[in-house]
């Protein structure tokens, strides 16, 4: 087994599928699905199997990735021992959309330096709109962001000239949140004309106007805060209503969403419908550091959608089509 299998196995994982590593790797399917057979005879114990939505580890694979995992990121450290000591401590910046940083911030930062590598990170917020042109002018290499689909086709054209990855990792929808004493507890939707006469908190980058049209025209009793942390305390001292992309208040602290009764927005001036992407320079223009950064958001996403299934959108790359 060589070291170069582990990345090859990791890529299968990923995309769930033989066919769409061989091409994200260049190399012929042929070469990989042998490469698998050979390191399934060679550990004694397959480690894929076939399901309905691809290829997926089997429990056994799963214990297998996770060390592959670990050796992967090793050796990238490894190989980077020389730029390390030429370079000193780096540091790793990641934008970050402002509705994603309290919820990934802390733990990319536990995930990230787990593995005991050198380099300091720095989240950067910033409006999702911005991430995307900020990468494509090299200014930053790697950002997580909330988009429309309007966005992501416009992302496209926009990076035909300069390429960049842009990964889907799910597709979410905007809610909204209320304490569960509150007038909406007891209903299963809720529309803008509902809001109205109810105390709106928002936040920058909460990406409302993406999706419910003009807030501030609609909402004449509309409370901006400086942070989402803020907005939430509001919603549950002050029993003012807010919305936040359904990922966002997923990934909150179990105890504290309890607290709270979560409805979907309907009849919304746009479809309700945001993609959380991850947007990024080609992996060989990429510091080790961060494509370790790349694979924790991945295995935070992935370890999210293992708690919800009924996200559908998983590590989808290439081009977007409504």
């Amino acid at each position: 087994m060589k070291l170069e299998h582990f990345r090859y196995l990791l890529e299968i994982n990923r995309l769930h599928s033989i066919s769409a590593a061989a091409r994200a790797l260049h190399i012929r399917q042929t070469t990989l699905s042998a490469m698998v057979k050979a390191v399934e005879e060679e550990v004694g114990f397959p480690i894929f199997q076939r399901a309905p939505t691809g290829v997926i580890a089997t429990p056994a694979g799963e214990q297998f990735m996770a060390l592959a995992w670990e050796i992967n990121v090793k050796y990238d450290e490894l190989l980077s021992l020389k730029q390390r000591s030429i370079d000193g401590t780096q540091t790793i910046p990641l934008l970050l959309a402002s509705s994603l940083l309290p919820v990934l911030s802390v733990q990319l930062t536990q995930r990230f330096h787990k593995f005991g590598v050198r380099g300091n990170l720095s989240f950067i917020e910033c409006l999702s709109r911005e991430i995307g042109p900020r990468i494509i002018k090299g200014t930053a290499n790697i950002g997580a962001a909330y988009l429309t689909a309007q966005e992501l086709l416009q992302l496209q054209r926009d990076s035909q000239s300069r390429p960049i990855v842009i990964q889907r990792l799910l597709e979410n929808r905007i809610l909204l949140l209320a304490r569960k004493d509150h007038p909406f507890a007891s209903l299963d939707t809720v529309t803008m004309d509902m809001v109205y006469e109810q105390r709106l908190a928002t936040a920058k980058g909460i990406r409302n106007d993406a999706i419910l049209g003009n807030v501030k025209l609609s909402c004449p009793r509309i409370t901006n805060f400086s942070d989402i942390n803020l907005m939430v305390q509001a919603v549950a001292e002050q029993n003012m209503v807010a919305f936040l992309p359904e990922f966002t208040i997923l990934s909150m602290d179990c105890a504290q969403i309890s607290s709270y009764k979560v409805l979907p927005a309907v009849e919304t001036q746009e479809e309700n419908r945001l993609f959380l992407c991850l947007l990024y320079q080609q992996e060989s223009r990429l510091r080790y550091q961060e494509r370790l950064l790349l694979s924790c958001i991945r295995e935070k996403t992935g370890d999210f959608l293992k708690q919800h299934p009924e996200f559908t959108i998983h590590s989808q790359e290439g081009n977007f089509t409504p």
